[in-house]
């Protein structure tokens, strides 16, 4: 009677965070066949849910696929029925962690491990200190030479600043606010989440908004983008700059909590992005540019839930002391280039990219959930696409543009990382790729430093440079190879571009 009770009440907890009528899915089994990750998993997830609509919470609790899990969405955007498989997901995971249960699993201590050392570093500055992370995880795990190659050379670099990280000077200075965010957020209650219900999912494309030469707009560069992908921003500011538009970087912005909150707390991962909007609202900013798609896809989807939810709007404002209007929207790059227009682009082009076979790779929270970031279609974008050949290149038609790379989990599972790149690089190289485009810092990351483990580890693929979509608009309208920091990329990057 007692276990029968506790679960029952552990699914009506799932059904509250996640809006899911359990009842409703009828193991068509699309998300266990879309998901990336689904052979790593013992319980894939289509069995996960099955197992809570059975009743079998807490045996979906024990499962290692909640550490698999890279929260792309694929499950949850191909559900017929309009099922929250990824929350699903996320919720047994906080659920797991709460009730502190105990494992042998490695992958649980190592997940763990990494999720745990990012949100105390955001908790401790506001902001992600990498170094610290890095730090923590080792410690943590005893992992000391995971990545000590890489780590050098970064520090080389420029992209990893010791001093930064033990002077702590990128830090949030209303330090109390985030204090504040995470004490709401480790409370013992659930958002509440409106009940889904299936329905006929069609794309429809969020009309394209209007830039112009000469704007000033919102940056958020988030945390990446001040450290190991200091090169993407360089090449925005670079590809910014070139295009007349001038970037106003958010006063005391704080980390968004992805990819470590959203996979381990929902109000924290609602509230931290919450804050951001309130001072991108406050300082007066419509629009603002978020380069990583991890940044963009949490800012998202934290002011589509402060539209909707007078509680989550409630807590902000005893955070901040102020209201927030939602006014602001965050925009990737690519918005940001489409908004601009195909006509501006071409007639700034001064060293076109020559035809140059690139595979535009997506990843996954660039397009999902669509009926969220409603940029492009969810399982055949092709803006990215639109834009190159805007600026002379020739893109290849690929099938693994949306398939992910295994997102902020590179430290923790870089197996099942080297595992899902390789698929994409012999998919892109079968397809006449010369070289990858991404518009996300984690992509790039998985792709470009993880590449020589994959490639020594397979031995069937040869070296492939990984361009941000800001390098090659750069180059394109008249930047060099150095002016966008190619060199800092770990696979040379400059030679196929040199001689534009």
């Amino acid at each position: 009677m007692e276990h029968s009770t506790r679960t029952d009440s552990l699914k009506q907890q799932l059904e509250k965070a996640t809006g899911n009528n359990y009842a409703c899915c009828y193991q068509c089994g699309k998300c266990t066949a879309g998901c990336p990750a689904g052979e790593f998993m013992d319980n894939p997830p289509a069995r996960i849910m099955r197992l809570v609509q059975a009743g079998y919470v807490e045996e979906a609790m024990q499962s290692d696929a909640l550490w698999y899990c890279i929260g792309c969405m694929t499950c949850t955007s191909r559900c017929p029925q309009n099922m929250e498989v990824a929350g699903t997901m996320d919720s047994l995971r906080e659920l797991t962690l709460k009730n502190d249960s105990p494992t042998s699993d490695r992958s649980k201590k190592l997940v763990t491990a990494f999720h745990t050392s990012f949100l105390n570093s955001v908790r401790k500055s506001g902001r992600l200190q990498e170094l610290a992370l890095v730090n923590s995880y080792k410690l943590r795990t005893r992992t000391f030479l995971q990545d000590a190659g890489a780590g050098i050379k970064m520090i080389k670099q420029g992209k990893i600043n010791p001093v930064t990280a033990i002077s702590s000077k990128e830090t949030v200075h209303a330090k109390d606010q985030i204090e504040k965010i995470f004490e709401i957020s480790d409370q013992v209650n659930i958002f509440h989440t409106e009940r889904r219900r299936p329905v006929t999912r069609i794309f429809k494309p969020s009309a394209p908004i209007k830039i112009e030469p000469g704007m000033t707009i919102g940056y958020y560069p988030g945390c990446s983008l001040s450290g190991t992908a200091k090169d993407y921003d360089i090449s925005v500011r670079k590809m910014c700059d070139l295009l007349g538009i001038k970037l106003r970087e958010i006063e005391d912005w704080n980390c968004c909590g992805a990819s470590s909150a959203h996979a381990t707390n929902h109000k924290l991962s609602l509230l931290l992005p919450a804050r951001n909007q309130a001072l991108a609202d406050a300082q007066g900013m419509e629009y603002v540019l978020a380069p990583c798609a991890a940044c963009l896809n949490r800012q998202v989807t934290a002011r589509i839930a402060l539209m909707e939810s007078a509680e989550l709007r409630l807590e902000l404002e005893n955070v901040t002391g102020g209201e927030t209007s939602c006014k602001a929207q965050f925009i990737g790059v690519m918005q940001l280039l489409e908004g601009l227009g195909a006509e501006q682009l071409r007639n700034r082009v001064t060293k076109p990219l020559k035809d140059l076979p690139f595979a535009c790779y997506y990843g996954c929270l660039l397009v999902r959930p669509f009926e969220s970031m409603g940029y492009d279609d969810p399982e055949n974008p092709t803006k990215m696409e639109a834009i190159l050949e805007a600026l002379g290149a020739k893109p290849v038609d690929w099938a693994y543009k949306i398939e992910c790379c295994g997102a902020g989990l590179t430290m923790a599972q870089q197996d099942m990382i080297e595992d899902l790149t390789h698929k994409i690089t012999k998919n892109a190289v079968a397809n006449g790729a010369q070289a990858f485009v991404v518009a996300c810092p984690l992509c790039h990351t998985n792709l470009d430093m993880r590449q020589q483990g994959m490639r020594k580890r397979f031995g069937d693929t040869d070296a492939m440079p990984v361009y941000y979509i800001s390098d090659l608009v750069a180059m394109a309208c008249g930047a060099s190879p150095e002016q966008v920091a190619l060199d800092k990329h770990f696979v040379p990057a400059s030679d196929m571009v040199r001689n534009l």
